[in-house]
């Protein structure tokens, strides 16, 4: 009722004094009304500490390994550590600006026939990042001269004995209030199939089997689902100006005996002015089948492929020359084909293949996003190849502004392979230009041989997610099956990769043993590039 009152006398009193009284006599409601909820509200503020906050970014060599946190030399936290690189977490309510802190290998020993071993990769206190191989950590216990005993700033990462890595973090051990977290991105997401519907054809669709535009012209195929588990799905041979849009096309050459005599889900020969586009193409070719080809391009000319989805083309044989392939162009005569704005997830054995092919103009792979599976369980080889295919001088074949991440298992393969092929001509003619790759595997880009390719711009990540697979961001070295290896620009990249190899303190960044050198510029890069991390996918 003291609350109606003053409302109505409102108008009496200044307006600052009116508010007042009202603010006070609603807080003096609530409070008889609800003394519980009262409490828990003043609770929740008393609850916030300051705390100093530390992590310790650590992986093992057999998982057996144990690692200690020390303050002042005496020991706050101890961890088991297992052989993925892993955040072990610390907090503390008191002040230790100006102290030593150390992260400590205590069990060195053999086990199995393999000796324990330690990686740092860096500490965290209080979200101020302080990398080991910094020129201010000392050190003992790395492998240095043949010795682990000589303590010192040996900038490494992996302690192959007994010892420490004593950090200075200045004035970041402070307690302070916690932060509310930011929303993280998942470094490998995957999305789900149909791109949300944004792509295919998803509901109220006519389902169709096998399309056949052989020898036809000005056609426009859209709106249905195509399947034939028993065969290919699509054929244009000779034909002209046909589109195939929002379309689905799935479980296509499934066949569960792999006898299927046609390996060409959809076959392009000999045709002119093709375009697929807005389409989901996701569940084709099973994994007892081998050496399909999702997209077959054979002698054509003006075919697009862009805003498509092209999802789980199976392979049986994790990557090798047996897998399947998402797009595989061939032949001499095709020309201005273009591969544009497309999302691969889990595309087989390349996502797109060039092989065989000399002299084609205008072929151009861009803006394409190309992942693997999660958690290194991808099917791919190599996620772009170059197989014994030459661009030319006036209009080389580009590679340019593609996402690509997630390869592995395979120790042999690469997210982009220059100069792989055999014979007299080689590989050639070829721009790779203002890519981002994140965890590719075994290696980033390879320069394998062949001539007149220019590497431009290009970032190549890897970070904590590496295998006994992973080996170098960048290689440029002629292979002796190669013909030659020369006349090569390699110019403007970044590069951070790390590996298995504790000879390389965890990280390789490159391989270039100069087999390459006859006209081989190499310039101007950024190998080793510690400001690189994941956020490098959502640049």
């Amino acid at each position: 009722m003291k609350v109606k009152l003053l409302s109505l006398q409102a108008s009496r009193v200044p307006r600052c004094v009116a508010l007042l009284a009202l603010a006070m006599a609603t807080l003096a409601s609530l409070l008889a009304t609800s003394p519980a909820a009262a409490a828990t509200a003043t609770g929740q503020i008393k609850q916030q500490r300051a705390t100093v906050e530390v992590a310790i970014f650590a992986k093992g060599g057999t998982g057996l390994e144990r690692v200690e946190l020390r303050v002042d030399g005496e020991t706050v936290a101890s961890f088991s550590v297992t052989t993925r690189l892993s955040e072990y977490t610390y907090s503390t309510t008191s002040t230790i600006d100006s102290r030593s802190l150390s992260v400590h290998f205590v069990n060195d020993a053999p086990s199995a026939g393999t000796d324990r071993r330690v990686t740092i990769d860096r500490l965290v206190v209080n979200g101020t990042q302080f990398q080991t191989e910094a020129a201010s950590v000392e050190m003992l216990g790395a492998w240095v001269n043949g010795s682990c005993k000589r303590r010192g700033i040996h900038r490494a990462e992996t302690m192959t004995c007994n010892g420490y890595a004593k950090f200075d973090i200045g004035t970041a051990g402070r307690p302070q209030l916690p932060q509310p977290a930011a929303p993280r991105r998942a470094k490998r997401d995957f999305p789900k199939a149909g791109n949300n519907g944004q792509v295919g054809c998803i509901q109220r669709c006519r389902v169709v089997g096998f399309q056949d535009f052989d020898g036809k012209k000005d056609a426009v195929l859209e709106n249905v689902i195509i399947t034939n588990p028993s065969g290919p799905c699509l054929s244009l041979r000779e034909s002209e100006n046909i589109t195939i849009r929002n379309v689905t096309l799935r479980n296509c050459a499934n066949n569960p005996n792999g006898e299927i005599a046609q390996k060409k889900i959809i076959d392009i020969v000999n045709s002119t002015n093709i375009k697929i586009v807005g389409s989901l193409l996701t569940d084709n070719a099973s994994r007892s089948t081998s050496n399909h080809d999702l997209i077959h391009i054979h002698n054509s000319t003006g075919v697009k492929v862009y805003n498509n989805e092209i999802r789980n083309v199976a392979s049986n044989s994790r990557g090798d020359d047996r897998g399947n392939r998402a797009i595989l162009i061939t032949g001499s005569k095709s020309k201005n084909v273009m591969i544009d704005r497309n999302s691969f997830f889990s595309p087989g054995r390349n996502a797109v293949q060039i092989s065989r092919a000399r002299r084609i103009t205008n072929i151009r792979i861009t803006r394409n996003r190309i992942e693997g599976r999660a958690r290194w369980n991808s099917d791919f080889e190599d996620m772009i190849n170059f197989f014994s295919t030459t661009g030319t001088p006036e209009s080389p074949i580009v590679v340019r502004g593609n996402y690509m991440r997630n390869g592995g298992p395979s120790a042999s393969g690469t997210a982009i392979i220059l100069g792989d092929g055999r014979g007299r001509f080689g590989t050639a003619y070829i721009n790779v230009v203002k890519n981002v790759i994140v965890d590719p595997g075994h290696v980033g880009i390879n320069v394998a041989g062949g001539h007149h390719f220019v590497v431009r711009g290009n970032t190549i990540y890897g970070g904590a997610d590496v295998g006994l697979w992973t080996a170098t961001g960048l290689t440029v070295n002629h292979y002796r099956y190669t013909p030659v290896c020369r006349d090569h620009k390699i110019y403007g990249n970044r590069v951070f990769l790390r590996n298995q190899f504790p000879q390389h303190d965890g990280t390789n960044h490159t391989w270039i043993p100069g087999t390459c050198t006859n006209n081989v510029r190499i310039h101007s890069n950024r190998f080793g590039d510690r400001t690189l991390s994941y956020e490098v996918w959502d640049l």
